[in-house]
Order: C-alpha cells, then sequence, then structure tokens
C-alpha cells in the first residue's frame, strides 16, 4: 500500500483484490474516517474540545478492560487437527452460514467456533474521538453473541470467546491445536479489511493454515454479478445511482438458501456437524458491559433505553428469526410496510411499527440472512400480493447497492471529505473542480461540489447538534431519541444530516462517527454510503455565473437562514400533530402543532395551562396559533422572553435563523386576509397552509403493542430450511415435517434464549 499524503489518502499501487484471492495485501491499520487528508477548518482550541470529551458520557475516555484467560494447557502427544468458524460481529448465527457449513463438511476434522470482542471496535473514532461502539449497540452485541453460544451448543458446539484482538486469540488456540483452515466471511471496508489481514498474517507466522473467504452479507452473490451482461468492474462506477443498479441486477438471479454447500450433502436433507477437539481448552465467557469498559452511567443509559424505544431490542438470532415470523405469517404486517425510503408516504413519524420492519439491527449484525428473508417474502407474496414486499426487498437491494459500490468502485474513497464521486479524493486528482474533468462539478444530482464547500470542525456547533439543542424541534426530537434509544427513521437521519451539513457546514464525518457510535444498526457500508450518497451529493447550489459557466455548472449557495428546508417541511408531512416531537422534548408538550414545530413564533408565554391568549383590545382568547385576534384582527403581542414562565425560551433564539415570514395576504382557500405562506403561486392563511394535505394520505399513529420480552424465541426456527441449518444434538428425537412449501419443526429443540 503506498500513503499519499496530498488528498486521496490510502491508494492500493497493486490490482483490486477480489474476495476469494489466496493472497490479501495488507492494508495500514487506519481508521476509516481518517484516510484523507482532511481539509476542514478547526473552530476551538484543544481545550474545548479536550472539555467535549470529557463532560459527556459518550465521550469519556474510559479504557477498555481486558479479560484474563489462563494460558492454554498443552495436551501431550500431537496437538488435535481443527478447523475453525471465525465469527465475526457481522454474522452472529448458524443459519445460511457458507464458512461454517464448509468447516463440517468439507472434511472430517473436528470444528472450533470462534468469536472476538475485538478490542478495536472499543476504541475511539479519528476524526471526533467518539466511543467506536456504545453501550446500547455493545449490549445488543453480547445477546447476540450469548444466543450463538447457546444455539452452537445445543447442536453439540463449543464457542471460543475472547476479548482483545483476533490475532491474540488465533495465537492461543494455535498454542494448543493445528489449525488447517479458517473459514469466514469476505470483508470489504478498510478496518476490517486490516483486522483481517493481521490474522491472516499471525495463521502464515504460527501455523501455516489458510484463511477461506467466503462472500456473505449480501443478497446477490458477487460471482453472480456476470449474469448482468457486462463485468461489475465495467458498470459499478462511483457514479452509478441506485435506479441504475436495480436495472442492471434485474437479470441477476438471487440463490436458494444454502445453495453453496448442496453438492456436498450427498441427497441429505440436513448436515451433521463435526464436533469439538477433545483438547483442554479455555473457552472464554461472554463478557459484560463493565468488563468492555463501560461505566456505570453508560450502562444504565443502555438499560433504559430498552423502556424508551418504540421495540424493546433483544439481540440474537432466535429472536430475530422470531421476529421474521411474527411479522410475516402471525401479524400480516407486511400488507401495511411503508419503508424506510417510499417518499410517496406521508406521517411516517407517527406511523404503526408494523410499517417499518424493524429488522436492520439484526441484518446489521447477521443474525438474519438476508436471503433467507428474501425467499421468506417471496412465499408471503404468493398468497397475499401487497406493495410491502416490493418494498421491502427494494430496502435489501440498498445494502447490495453500498456492498458492490464499496468493493468495486468507490474503496476508500467513500471516508474521503470530498467524498468517493469527486476526482478531489482520488491521490493526484483536483484539489480544485475543473470544468471538464470533474464529473462530480457537473453533478448528477444538482449539488454544488464539496470542494467549494465550507467544513468546519466547530464542536460547540456540533454538541448542540448532537445533544438536541439547535432550536429546531424536528431536528431536537430526531437527536434525542438517538441518544436515548440508538435508533432513528431513515427519514430522520436524512433531516439532521442535511441540517448538519448545509446550515451548520461542519465536516459530516463528525457526524458519520457519532452515528456509529450510536446507531444500534450500525453498518459500515450502510452509515458511510448514506452520507456519501444522499447528503454530500445535495449541497445547495447556484448556477455559475462566471466566465464560461452556465447552467450545467454550480457554485455553493449559501443563506443566512435556514437552508435545509426538509426540517420544517418534512416536519409538517410527516409530523402532522406533533406528537413525534412532544414525546422527545416535554417542555413543547402544551404547545399546539404548528407552534410546537416552530416555538420561536410564541417569543414567551405561559402556556402550560390555557394555551391561548387574550388580546388586549376586546379581551377575547384566541388559540396560540393564531398570530392575530380572531375578532378584531388586532396581532399577537410578544411578551418578555425572560420571563421565568417561559416553558420555550430555550427555542427562541435557534442555531440559524428561520426562515423571513411572508407578509400579510389573501388566503387562497377560505379568502381572509392574514399571515401565511406561499406555496407553488397561491398564498394560504397559516391555518389553511397548516390544514392542506388530504385526510387520507396520512398516515394515522396506530401503536402496534410492544414485542414482548418474554415472546417464544423458538417460533422462527420453523422458517429455516433444514439443508441450511446444522442439526441438533438431540435431532434423532426431533421430527421434521414440510407442510406446503413451509418447513415445521415439531420437537424440543432444546435452544436457549438469550437473555430469556
Amino acid at each position: 500500500m503506498m500513503l499519499d499524503t496530498r488528498q486521496g489518502g490510502l491508494r492500493s499501487v497493486v490490482p483490486h483484490r477480489r474476495w476469494d484471492s489466496k493472497s490479501a495485501q495488507a492494508p495500514s491499520r487506519q481508521a476509516e474516517c481518517d484516510i484523507a487528508a482532511s481539509q476542514a477548518r478547526l473552530v476551538g482550541n484543544g481545550e474545548q474540545t479536550k472539555e467535549l470529551q470529557s463532560t459527556s458520557p459518550a465521550y469519556e475516555g474510559s479504557t477498555t478492560t481486558q479479560q484474563c484467560y489462563s494460558l492454554p494447557r498443552r495436551t501431550l502427544g500431537v496437538k488435535p487437527r481443527v478447523n475453525v468458524v471465525w465469527h465475526k460481529m457481522s454474522d452472529l448465527r448458524v443459519h445460511d452460514h457458507e464458512p461454517l457449513a464448509r468447516a463440517h463438511l468439507e472434511t472430517s476434522l473436528p470444528v472450533v467456533h470462534l468469536h472476538v470482542m475485538e478490542k478495536f471496535w472499543f476504541g475511539r473514532t479519528r476524526v471526533g474521538g467518539f466511543r467506536k461502539t456504545g453501550a446500547v449497540r455493545c449490549r445488543f452485541w453480547t445477546e447476540s453473541v450469548e444466543d450463538l453460544k447457546n444455539s452452537l451448543e445445543a447442536r453439540g458446539q463449543r464457542l471460543f470467546l475472547r476479548h482483545g484482538t483476533a490475532a491474540e486469540a488465533f495465537r492461543d488456540l494455535a498454542a494448543c491445536c493445528d489449525i488447517s483452515k479458517v473459514f469466514t466471511f469476505a470483508e470489504v471496508c478498510s478496518e476490517e479489511l486490516a483486522l483481517e489481514a493481521e490474522v491472516e498474517r499471525t495463521l502464515q507466522q504460527s501455523t501455516g493454515a489458510q484463511l477461506v473467504r467466503c462472500w456473505g452479507y449480501t443478497l446477490h452473490h458477487i460471482d453472480d454479478l456476470q449474469d448482468c451482461g457486462k463485468p461489475p468492474e465495467r458498470w459499478i462506477t462511483p457514479y452509478l445511482t441506485f435506479g441504475n443498479f436495480k436495472r442492471e441486477i434485474a437479470a441477476c438471479k438471487v440463490r436458494a438458501v444454502g445453495s453453496e454447500w448442496q453438492k456436498f450433502l450427498k441427497g441429505d436433507a440436513t448436515f451433521a456437524q463435526q464436533g469439538p477437539p477433545k483438547a483442554d481448552l479455555d473457552w472464554g465467557h461472554v463478557p459484560s458491559l463493565r468488563e468492555l469498559g463501560f461505566s456505570d452511567e453508560e450502562i444504565l443509559e443502555a438499560d433504559e433505553s430498552r423502556e424508551k424505544s418504540a421495540i424493546p431490542w433483544r439481540g440474537g438470532e432466535s429472536i430475530a428469526l422470531a421476529r421474521v415470523q411474527q411479522y410475516l405469517w402471525e401479524r400480516s404486517a407486511l400488507k401495511q410496510y411503508v419503508g424506510t425510503t417510499d417518499w410517496t408516504a406521508s406521517g411516517k413519524c407517527g406511523a404503526s411499527n408494523d410499517q417499518t420492519s424493524k429488522l436492520s439491527p439484526y441484518l446489521a449484525f447477521g443474525c438474519l440472512s438476508p436471503r433467507l428473508l428474501y425467499w421468506e417474502i417471496c412465499r408471503f407474496e404468493k398468497g397475499n400480493r401487497c406493495k410491502g414486499a416490493k418494498g421491502l426487498i427494494n430496502s435489501l437491494l440498498w445494502r447490495d447497492f453500498y456492498r458492490f459500490i464499496v468493493f468495486f468502485a468507490w474503496g476508500d474513497r467513500m471516508y474521503h471529505l470530498y467524498g468517493p464521486m469527486s476526482c478531489g479524493s482520488v491521490p493526484g486528482g483536483h484539489k480544485h473542480p475543473t470544468k471538464w474533468c470533474c464529473k462530480h462539478y457537473n453533478n448528477l444530482f444538482g449539488g454544488s461540489d464539496p470542494r467549494l464547500w465550507t467544513w468546519e470542525k466547530d464542536f460547540s456547533k456540533f454538541r448542540r447538534w448532537a445533544e438536541g439543542r439547535t432550536g429546531y424541534p424536528f431536528v431536537d426530537a430526531a437527536m434525542t431519541e438517538l441518544k436515548e434509544t440508538g435508533y432513528m427513521l431513515h427519514l430522520n437521519r436524512e433531516t439532521v444530516g442535511w441540517f448538519f451539513v448545509r446550515d451548520l457546514q461542519l465536516d459530516w464525518r463528525l457526524a458519520a462517527e457519532w452515528f456509529e457510535s450510536r446507531l444500534l444498526d450500525y453498518d459500515c457500508v450502510l452509515n458511510w454510503g448514506n452520507w456519501a450518497y444522499f447528503i454530500l451529493t445535495q449541497l445547495p447550489a447556484r448556477e455559475d455565473d462566471r466566465p464560461g459557466g452556465g447552467p450545467r455548472y454550480t457554485l455553493p449557495r449559501y443563506s443566512p437562514y435556514l437552508m435545509a428546508t426538509q426540517v420544517l417541511l418534512w416536519g409538517k408531512e410527516h409530523d402532522p400533530d406533533a406528537r413525534y416531537v412532544k414525546k422527545w422534548i416535554s417542555s413543547l408538550q402544551a404547545l399546539p402543532a404548528e407552534l410546537c414545530r416552530e416555538p420561536w413564533r410564541v417569543d414567551s408565554m405561559d402556556i402550560s395551562q390555557t394555551g391561548v391568549w387574550s388580546c388586549s383590545f376586546c379581551t377575547l382568547e384566541n388559540p396560540l396559533k393564531h398570530r392575530s385576534c380572531d375578532a378584531c384582527r388586532a396581532p399577537r403581542p410578544k411578551m418578555d422572553c425572560e420571563s421565568e414562565s417561559c416553558t420555550t425560551s430555550v427555542y427562541t433564539e435557534p442555531m440559524v435563523p428561520p426562515p423571513p415570514e411572508d407578509s400579510e395576504g389573501l388566503c387562497e382557500n377560505c379568502g381572509l386576509r392574514g399571515a401565511g405562506c406561499s406555496s407553488e403561486g397561491a398564498f394560504y392563511c397559516e391555518l389553511c397552509w397548516g390544514e392542506w394535505l388530504p385526510e387520507s394520505q396520512l398516515i394515522h399513529a396506530v401503536h402496534a403493542p410492544k414485542i414482548s420480552p418474554s415472546m417464544d424465541a423458538d417460533s422462527g426456527w420453523s422458517l429455516v430450511p433444514p439443508l441450511a441449518l446444522p442439526k441438533l444434538e438431540s435431532q434423532s428425537q426431533v421430527k421434521v415435517q414440510r407442510k406446503g412449501s413451509r418447513w415445521q419443526v415439531k420437537g424440543d429443540r432444546g435452544d436457549k434464549v438469550a437473555g430469556g
């Protein structure tokens, strides 16, 4: 590898490594977010930054506590020869798991299943210095590992657990076992590739074992992309759009669950596993959050998040399968599915739990196979034609889109300040855009070039954004939900992202790292890909008025007022009654919906009881959202913002001034004259503007009951075809019966449930 110190960061000087290559170049051990040299300005001194990292629990510099393991005792005589299944953070399951199947079927050697709570993921991000893995996500991780451990033990296997580095774990194992092959899923992101390369070097130096990579994670297999008519290297470019990706990949079929290892089964419906080695191993245990270095305050925050969330998240393959069983077959909730990227539906913030699948954390940790989910959706659709089936499959295709474009086109450029679509992120690329070469300058999305945008690192601004104190309730509610539950709708992720970049003009990688630390369903390619694809490509732009410019070229457009208009427009469209805002910002609960979204209009008054204001001329009491008296048209008075009774004083001065209010006019709808807004050449008063959405377009807040923590976690195992699942230890007592096209399992499976 070669480090370019100008703009591009790391770039390989050898041809791009195929995922199934026998040899891999070892990338430098650098954080993804720090690969490129930043062009952002640092606002504030080091003491401010130090204060930021020390005053909030999320910024605490607590060190990670490593577990202490007894040294493996060597067995007398020859060490047993074994295969190893390396379970990473992103494949914590036993169903539809190619490395697991090949380790047991290719040879008759004993098999060791290994998982490492890699201490690298408990370190700090490079740009912002945040925890790479927060307490909420870490708890989900440990629950998923516990569930995997129980599932393996129910099948006569053991899980070799370590907290430290993967290289150290393999050295411990090699001390008492002769490792033949290590089977694992392939990676595409730089930090994951660095850890993988370190393990490969350790294996070659200690035992000479081979690291066998299998392709997984995606709906489509990488080898099947050749069926698209031309090699993927030709059509997967840095400028590929999701729409074009779907059109190209339509010719590529999704493989059946477990198709890669059917040739090894020799007619058997299921495959039996090889037992663990007969060696005296210290198998380890699942560490607690305290053992992983989290403070009591962070642990309490993780515990409370489950009560505050719409879904009491619990990690594990058993819970993931039970969620699919319940969502598809027990409640038929797929008929109500709207999806995260369906912009035709309104009222998403008040939508029921069934209008999104809530499966993203399970897919991120690999507790659920995307192929299994795909074929269950297809089977459901045969008897229940619905729009939701196509919407959920579309969400799975987004995962494929980002995975493949990172592998074939973006690479490390995804973490560059200028983004993967700018030639400024390539070594030797242009620091300033040129008209004839820079494709991003003539952007497909119409945004201005990131090289011309203002990027800062003002931690005082960042802190207000991260803690939900921007002065815009829709943004603050979303950031508060993220902080307290680890979850946020995709709609809100875009809204807060646009506000962060367009209005605060901060280094977008700070926000991407904050999402990495806090999101329960954090996935490297999805998180960083969404920032690069949705946020970075849509910077405010104006026509290039320079000599030689024109309508095809754009320059940055700045405004002293709010530029991320979605903060107000989407708040009105997707939270029309302001229930979402009031849920997370209790100080605004007494305000009517219109003023709850824009509390700076109230100025200051005690609205805790009445929610009305009295006209000083005719004494008529008017609703707060009316800016003039209904009787005499006298304007609503402005009151003292320093009053102790002011419940919205924190929102009197947002970080960015709101757009100026339009002058009064004649309402197109009711014919009355008053203050309001213009839309498509027509003027509407405030009352009509707030009620213009047709009732049929709104999604009403009909909340489904939460998933009970005590639900039957074994109910989902019947969805897995036997050929994609290792046999239970008591398989002889289990009767497998096929009913129609659905596998049902009767008898005591003996599976334990994480946290149950």
